[in-house]
């Protein structure tokens, strides 16, 4: 064999492998590594950062006060004053781990527990007094005229054994005890209605924190802090089908909810919030399921962007569209855009939005002191797409609830006749991940596709040049042979 012959051989055999392994076996490679690395399997280091992860999320609360709370409680419009956001780290944990190896799936109840950053909440300190509709009276007496109207005379004259220091609908406490510590429902009186109404609550106390037999203290966070749910959610772990990976396929036992009045909106879909699928493209349907407002919520892709040198896809979702009719629970008085009907989810008279009713216009002009703007009050949310990896993320979320005169309760027959969505609090909870945690990125996956990218044209190069070369010498020879003379 001839030298150019050898040359054009091995020129062929590094484009071969430049092209083969470059553009072929390598992505092949990184592609099957990335689905596969998700998977949570119960020995995996992956299944242990998703079941207790490595870092906390960040909490912030926000309270609406009341400043004209006596002009209010005689049927003027209420003016609010945002205070917050009060600051804590949130550990979301996975406990009560249930796996089914024939199913793929692993079953879990969510363990939230909130510790508090003084330094980040700072001027407010959680002892400020706040002014609001006191929401435990409210949504015993919105309940009770849903379900039992009959039922009003008997609530009003327990309100003032239940609560004998409240003169008016409106409740003044410190921020820690709306958040934390609770404010007090009194059910030592052995008056008739009062007993009446604290059998029901004994018999519903899971979301009071019971002191004994009769004090139960109500507060928005306080029974959550530190404990587990007792909602069950079963996800794939995506060994058998990488991009099933999280994916609720049951809540609490159940392949739908029975909470909306259309099939489709009791569907369960989605991922469990935590963890998303490796290799999103721009069509890729990243919902999740959440467990809070009963619904399943599918971001819409935004724009191509950048976050600490990493290429990202941005996302923002909605708690209600326009077109999701299905969550309408009375047809005849169905909400407008925007807004979330939760009674039937949470148990209570409670309506979801975006904070300060962003996307929720209509009730903007409900109260006095709001400010709804894109930067504050959207979700957002950048995912790194070869990994899947939600590098910021932010869920926001408003709960309000409706108050309007009522005749047969004596502390809230001078309010307004008009019927207005009042907010009360608004959360935040989400995560952004610093330069030291998207460094681990870069250098764990995009170093080495660098380097493979770089590498895979050499190799074509120089199986080039081998070639070039083999030509060249090739020409070399036959113009030595041409001029060598005849003897």
């Amino acid at each position: 064999m001839g030298a150019p012959t050898k040359l054009t051989v091995t020129g062929i055999i590094f484009l071969l492998i430049g092209v083969l392994v470059g553009w072929f076996v390598f992505p092949s490679m990184i592609h099957d590594k990335l689905l596969k690395s998700k998977a949570l399997n119960p020995s995996s280091k992956m299944r242990e950062m998703w079941s207790h992860p490595p870092l906390a999320a960040d909490f912030k609360i926000y309270l609406f006060n009341v400043t004209n709370y006596e002009e209010a409680n005689q049927g003027g419009k209420i003016v609010l004053k945002e205070i917050g956001p009060y600051f804590y780290h949130e550990w979301k944990e996975k406990e009560n781990l249930v796996d089914d190896a024939d199913d793929d799936t692993v079953e879990f109840s969510f363990k939230n527990t909130f510790i508090f950053d003084r330094e980040k909440s700072k001027p407010l300190n959680g002892e400020e007094i706040i002014i609001m509709p006191h929401m435990a009276i409210l949504g015993m007496v919105t309940m009770t005229k849903m379900i039992k109207p009959a039922a009003l005379g008997m609530i009003n004259k327990a309100i003032p054994f239940l609560y004998p220091e409240q003169d008016s609908i409106f409740l003044k406490a410190t921020a820690n005890q709306i958040m934390w510590t609770g404010v007090d429902i009194n059910c030592t009186s052995t008056e008739f209605s009062a007993t009446a109404v604290c059998s029901q609550i004994r018999e519903n106390s899971e979301n009071l924190h019971k002191v004994d037999n009769n004090h139960f203290m109500f507060s928005l966070l306080g029974v959550k802090n530190g404990t587990i749910e007792r909602n069950r959610y079963t996800v794939k772990r995506g060994y058998k089908s990488p991009t099933e990976v999280g994916q609720v396929i049951r809540f609490n036992g159940k392949e739908k909810l029975n909470v909306w009045p259309d099939e489709e909106c009791n569907r369960i879909s989605g991922s469990d919030t935590t963890i998303f699928q490796s290799l999103v493209t721009r069509e890729t349907n990243l919902g999740a399921f959440s467990g809070d407002v009963c619904r399943s919520v599918v971001p819409d892709y935004v724009q191509d962007n950048m976050y600490n040198g990493l290429n990202v896809y941005e996302y923002t979702a909605e708690i209600i569209k326009d077109h999701e009719k299905c969550y309408c629970l009375n047809p005849e008085k169905c909400l407008k855009s925007g807004v979330l009907d939760l009674t039937k989810c949470a148990g209570a008279p409670i309506m979801g939005s975006l904070p300060h009713f962003y996307k929720a216009e209509a009730y903007v002009n409900d109260v006095i002191g709001l400010n709804p703007n894109t930067k504050e009050h959207a979700i957002k949310i950048f995912v790194e797409p070869m990994t899947g990896t939600p590098v910021v993320g932010f869920r926001r979320m408003q709960f309000s609830m409706f108050l309007t005169k009522e005749s047969k309760i004596s502390i809230m027959k001078n309010l307004s006749e008009e019927e207005r969505l009042v907010p009360m609090f608004w959360i935040e909870e989400g995560l952004s991940l610093n330069k030291t945690w998207t460094g681990q990125i870069k250098n764990k996956l995009f170093l080495p596709i660098k380097i493979v990218k770089y590498v895979k044209y050499v190799i074509v190069f120089i199986g080039v040049m081998f070639i070039v070369l083999a030509l060249v010498v090739n020409y070399n020879s036959v113009k030595t042979m041409e001029v060598t003379p005849n003897n």
